[in-house]
Order: C-alpha cells, then sequence, then structure tokens
C-alpha cells in the first residue's frame, strides 16, 4: 500500500514486524518477544506477544503473520499456534533475523483482498496497523499520527524502548514498555526538496528529513538549527559492461587503475557536502559485516592509475591511450540518469570523468531518464559503464550483482560478470553459520576489491534536520527507510512552539 519513500517510512510507525533494528544495527523484539534457531539455522521460531493488538482490539496472531509472508518467493511460513510461527530459509538465521521486520498486516481485514486489488483498496486509505501510531487524518499533503491508546478490548501492541540483543540471540528477554513523549506527529508533504527546504527554512515544521547537500550548508548555518547524519546503506557505484570482449572496462587491471584516479573525498565534499563515507566495497560500514582491515585506504593515486594502465597493455599516444592491438583511442560513455530523476547523479559523474580526463582519456557524460537508461542500454548491455544506485541493506547478499547465474541479458547481473572463483564465494558466503559470516564476507571483499566487477564510490549519508527544540535524537543505522522514524518515541520538544 505504501508506493513512495515518504509513505514507507510513515508505515514504520504503523506497522510492526516479528523484530525491529536497534539503533546500531543489532535485532530488537517487536511483534516476536522471544525466538530460537535450530541447530542448522536453518529454522527460526518466533513467539509473538500474546499482548499484541491490532489497533481494532483484535490480538496479532500467528494468521497474521502466514499472510503477510506468502508472497515472500525465499522464507517459507508455517504456524505451529496461535502465538507461535517458524519461518525456514536457506539463509543464516541473522540474515532471517533482520529481514523478520517485514511489516505484519492484518489478516483479518486483508485476507480476502487479491494482490491486484490492494492498490486501490480503502485499507490504504484507512489503514489499521499494531504500531505505537495510528492514522487520524489523511490527505494529499498531509498526513497526522496520533500515539495509540487502548483499542477496544486490551492494551496496544507494546514498544520495546531500547533493548540491546545480540545477532542472532535466541531467547531475547521482554523490555521495559516506552510510551511516546508527543501525543500526535503531522508529516507534510511536497512536491519536491526544495518545497521542503524551503517550508523547513520558514518554520512551517519541526523537522525534515534528506535535505539536499546545496541547502544543507544555509540550513544548518540557520539559527536554532541542528543536523544529525545517519550512516545508511545506500550507495553509488560504477557498473562497467563486461559481457563483451571489446568492451573499455574489459580488464580487472584497467577497471583498478580507473578507481585510483577517482577522487572519492572531492565527491563527498562537494556534491553531499561532506555527509557520506568513501566506499571500497558494496558493504556498507552500517553494516554488521563491514570489516575495514580487509580494505585499503580510499587513496587518489593519480600515477599508480597511470602505471595500471600501462600494466594492462595500454599506450598513450597524441590522441589518447589505445588498447592492446588497436589504433583507435578509447573513448568512454558513462551514462547516468537524468536530474529529474536523480539530481545528483549528473555532478557526481562529470567528477569522476573530470578524474578520468586527468588520465588523458576521452569521456563523455550521458544523461537518460530511468526507463532510457535499464530499457535501451543496461539489460541489452548497450553501455560503457553507468553511475547506478544500489542498496544492499545491513544484511548484504551481494549474489545478485555478482552471480554468474544472473549474468544473462535482463538478469540483475547487469556488469555481465562470471567467475567460478566468485560463484563459490556466493555459496560459501550464503551457506555460512553466524560465526563463519564475518570471515567470509571478508574473503568476499578482498576478491571484489581485486576483480572489481562494480566500482563503489560513496555511501551518502541519511540526514535529518530538526529544530533545537526538538530532542531526543541520536546517531542511528538506517538500513530501510521504514527505520527513519525508528526512535520517535524518545522524540519530545523542550518548549512549546511559539
Amino acid at each position: 500500500f505504501a508506493a513512495t519513500p515518504a509513505e514507507r517510512a510513515i508505515t514504520g510507525l504503523l506497522f510492526r514486524g516479528l523484530t525491529r533494528a536497534g539503533s546500531d544495527g543489532t535485532v530488537l523484539p517487536d511483534l516476536a518477544e522471544r525466538w530460537e534457531a535450530s541447530l542448522d539455522g536453518a529454522v527460526v521460531t518466533f513467539d509473538l506477544r500474546p499482548d499484541a493488538r491490532w489497533h481494532d482490539g483484535v490480538h496479532v496472531s500467528a494468521d497474521d503473520v502466514v499472510f503477510s509472508y506468502e508472497s515472500v518467493a525465499d522464507i517459507q511460513v508455517r504456524r505451529i499456534d496461535r502465538f507461535t510461527v517458524e519461518l525456514r530459509s536457506d539463509a543464516p538465521p541473522t540474515s532471517t533475523l533482520l529481514r523478520a521486520r517485514l511489516p505484519i498486516v492484518p489478516a483479518h481485514l486483508l485476507g480476502d483482498v487479491t494482490p491486484s486489488e490492494r492498490a486501490a483498496h480503502p485499507f490504504g486509505r484507512a489503514p489499521v496497523g499494531s504500531g505505537p501510531f495510528a492514522l487520524l487524518e489523511s490527505s494529499e499533503d498531509a498526513v497526522l499520527l496520533e500515539r495509540v491508546g487502548a483499542p477496544p478490548g486490551g492494551r496496544p501492541s507494546p514498544y520495546d524502548a531500547d533493548v540491546r540483543a545480540a545477532i542472532p540471540e535466541p531467547t531475547p528477554r521482554s523490555a521495559p514498555r516506552a510510551r511516546a513523549h508527543l501525543e500526535r506527529y503531522r508529516f507534510l508533504l511536497y512536491p519536491d526538496e526544495a518545497a521542503v527546504a524551503a517550508a523547513f527554512e520558514a518554520g512551517e515544521v519541526h523537522a525534515m528529513a534528506g535535505p539536499q547537500p546545496a541547502d544543507l550548508a544555509r540550513l544548518i548555518a540557520e539559527p536554532g538549527v541542528q543536523a544529525l547524519a545517519f550512516a545508511g546503506t545506500r550507495s553509488l557505484v560504477l557498473v562497467p559492461n563486461l559481457r563483451f570482449a571489446t568492451g573499455p572496462l574489459r580488464d580487472a587491471q584497467v577497471r583498478r587503475a580507473l578507481s585510483l584516479a577517482i577522487d572519492r573525498d572531492r565527491i563527498v565534499e562537494s556534491v553531499f557536502a561532506g555527509t557520506g563515507l568513501t566506499a571500497q566495497t558494496v558493504v556498507s560500514p552500517a553494516s554488521f559485516l563491514f570489516d575495514p582491515r580487509s580494505l585499503p585506504a580510499s587513496e587518489l593515486d593519480v600515477a599508480g592509475a597511470k602505471a595500471g594502465l600501462l600494466a594492462a597493455g595500454w599506450t598513450q599516444g597524441p590522441g589518447g591511450w589505445l588498447r592492446p592491438g588497436s589504433d583507435e583511442p578509447v573513448t568512454i560513455e558513462l551514462l547516468v540518469r537524468d536530474e529529474s530523476a536523480a539530481p545528483l547523479d549528473r555532478a557526481i559523474a562529470e567528477l569522476v570523468a573530470e578524474d578520468w580526463r586527468s588520465l588523458a582519456l576521452t569521456v563523455d557524460v550521458v544523461a537518460l531518464t530511468p526507463e532510457e537508461l535499464v530499457s535501451d542500454r543496461l539489460r541489452p548491455g548497450s553501455f560503457d559503464v553507468a553511475l547506478l544506485e544500489i542498496d544492499l541493506g545491513l544484511d548484504p547478499d551481494p549474489s545478485p550483482l555478482f552471480a554468474s547465474s544472473q549474468a544473462f541479458v535482463g538478469g540483475t547481473n547487469l556488469a555481465g560478470y562470471q567467475s567460478s572463483l566468485m560463484d563459490r564465494l556466493l555459496a560459501d558466503f550464503r551457506e555460512a553459520d553466524t560465526d563463519d559470516r564475518q570471515d567470509r564476507s571478508a574473503a568476499l571483499q578482498a576478491t571484489l576489491l581485486r576483480e572489481m566487477p562494480i566500482i563503489p564510490l560513496v555511501f551518502p549519508d541519511e540526514v535529518f534536520l530538526t529544530l533545537d527544540e526538538v530532542q531526543g535524537l541520536e546517531p542511528r543505522q538506517v538500513g530501510d527507510v521504514r527505520d527513519r522514524y525508528s526512535d520517535v518515541l524518545a522524540w519530545r520538544l523542550a518548549r512549546p512552539r511559539e
């Protein structure tokens, strides 16, 4: 029912999953009060809170969980009894617990609604959830949420304050229940980022999410404004076309050389106003699987880049660089989404192109609509390299990006990268138990660094601006847009608004 990022963020307050992510990425209880993994890790059994209720007073039950997971292809769900369910997956229990954040929806209200009918169903305009807030009013430009009181027949679903549970702690203890400091939250919806920034600057709202970097410095300079940057999982990467032998980035040594020439710190500072981290891997620093020890420092090395091109057999002539056996100077076409779809992509691409031009390479930046980029260029493999955004989450599974089985035209392995070693490492990583995953992830990242089938650039932060009177926000990890307001129960106003 939630189509936009803003809608998905709001649903995080209306609905709850079996688990939720803590401020540091650990798994915490939510609708489930405890869980236990089988010895082989394939099955995780969840005990639901017996006092959890929907906002209409009906108990949250195993039937709701089964209904919610019916459309999840790679997780099998089974009802044990009214308040017990088990999830079976090929993934380790760590992954299952993180994926158990999936919002649970009420089967007694939606069980007879087909997927094709859901978009137009009245439930979308008047949802009944189990979270700490319920929808009070909704219009095209505003959503008003109210703190949940006692529904008919019993208390609302409990909401843990800030319990720490190890991953994957088999039987986390129930926690003290926190209540929101503020009774109501009004979310105002605007047509674009500029309108949001103008509203915040005019004092129409207490807080705003995701300010554009171009507005950030000006807004922070305003008196009474505070900014928080949260480590996110979204990254910007360069995807080379490796399907054809004639592709300019076909050689891994060339890709490593071109990566050395990119000034990632400049991208973070000039495009994201310093709110981001340079990337050497597709695994986010916010993930528990990130291991900085397995990665080199992200340093600009233009001399090393030129040496790498020469080592790959390229030669530099008066017209530019020549590949082995070719007398045509190399020209690289860098594709990006146009400004209407991705306002910052062109600026990032131009900085990359400028860095590569410093090597005496010819680089053309071409902006396309998302439809043109995907349908006309990426899927048929008609491109040199493309700037794309990916998000592997807090518990990353890079198989769709790098598995040979996905390298066909139209597959999720857009680069067309094929490697039996990588396939084996991906399989080992997916099959690893919790204790082995860190080591296998490090081995996987080391191979990706050497092969570089994708060139990582930057992990932008999730930035949040508030007026000083808003208190209770703390830095945290945002692994999903639904986590954006995960600490909202701790928010409070230091003084009444004038």
